[in-house]
């Protein structure tokens, strides 16, 4: 996405939802000066706080990791995110805590493991699993207040009973098959086949992504009858599309970013089928993610990323 599709969409869930649930941007970048600008205008179109990853591929000095983030924190509520994974670099404890002196810092969403979600959260810092295929015990047995999920997207509603229906393994290992397709590929390349096989988003992909090949197709189907289809969101019947069903584009405007990923007459309806209901909200978009956040209040919100 470019960053004017990222600030139009953070307007446009705030347009929508932001009377009901915080809605929470990521404008994070490598570049300290991009960062600042995006979440200037993120702030400005609505958004209740920003997700902000560190800088990646030009990485920094442990030093350079405090600056960037000082930088940003004094404009607003700011959730950091250490996927390290991604980035090539680990956000260390002492980073964390010297930043973590601004009161603007809401929390973490941290993708190490559990033993560092234990460490901050023994520490007093709020902190959302990143990891979904570790979420259930980073809730329950290291203090998590929540999760910030890719799988949310598919089952919202298992997800938050995962979360807030007090420890329950029988249903983490119910989900465990799917959380594990989701990421035989890095996401959101499963999530994006599966939205699409669900009918709830067209089959469209910007490369570099491209969907899972046809058996993973398969197995996921097999997945959604083996959970329940009425626990997916969408309601149209799961199908396998064939490779000739999926459109991959390498130029997308944002008129034509719209108008290829939503169906139904209202934008977001189909994405969110029963929004009156507990669950909160779930949305795709084009090959980013629009996961759930969950907090002590129980309040539900968007992040790009």
């Amino acid at each position: 996405m470019s960053w004017d599709e990222h600030i139009m969409l953070i307007g446009h869930t705030v347009n929508c939802f932001g009377g009901s649930i915080k809605v929470i941007g990521n404008t994070g970048s490598n570049s300290t000066r991009e960062a600042i600008h995006a979440t200037e205008q993120g702030f400005a179109v609505g958004m209740h706080a920003a997700l902000h990853i560190n800088p990646y591929y030009g990485k920094t000095s442990l030093e350079g990791l405090v600056s960037h983030f000082e930088s940003i924190l004094h404009m607003g509520p700011t959730i950091i995110y250490n996927v390290p994974s991604r980035t090539g670099q680990d956000i260390p404890p002492h980073v964390i805590y010297t930043v973590a002196q601004s009161a603007n810092l809401a929390g973490i969403k941290e993708c190490v493991g559990n033993d560092r979600v234990e460490q901050y959260t023994n520490n007093g810092l709020v902190v959302w699993s990143g990891n979904d295929d570790q979420c259930h015990d980073a809730r329950w047995g290291h203090g998590a207040t929540g999760v910030i999920s890719v799988t949310s997207n598919l089952v919202p509603g298992l997800m938050r009973e995962l979360m807030f229906g007090g420890k329950n393994p029988s249903l983490n290992a119910k989900l465990m098959p799917l959380i594990e397709w989701l990421f035989h590929e890095p996401n959101p390349i499963g999530l994006n086949t599966a939205l699409a096989q669900l009918g709830v988003v067209r089959p469209v992909f910007r490369l570099p992504y491209v969907p899972l090949p046809l058996a993973k197709r398969v197995e996921f189907v097999n997945l959604v009858k083996e959970i329940g289809r009425e626990n997916f969101v969408g309601e149209k019947d799961v199908q396998v599309l064939d490779d000739d069903d999926f459109i991959l584009v390498a130029v997308m405007s944002g008129n034509e970013f719209f108008s290829n990923h939503f169906t139904g007459d209202s934008k977001l309806e189909v994405l969110i089928p029963k929004l009156g209901q507990s669950y909160g909200l779930s949305i795709n978009i084009g090959s980013f993610v629009v996961g759930i956040h969950t907090s002590p209040m129980e309040i539900w919100g968007c992040s790009l990323s």
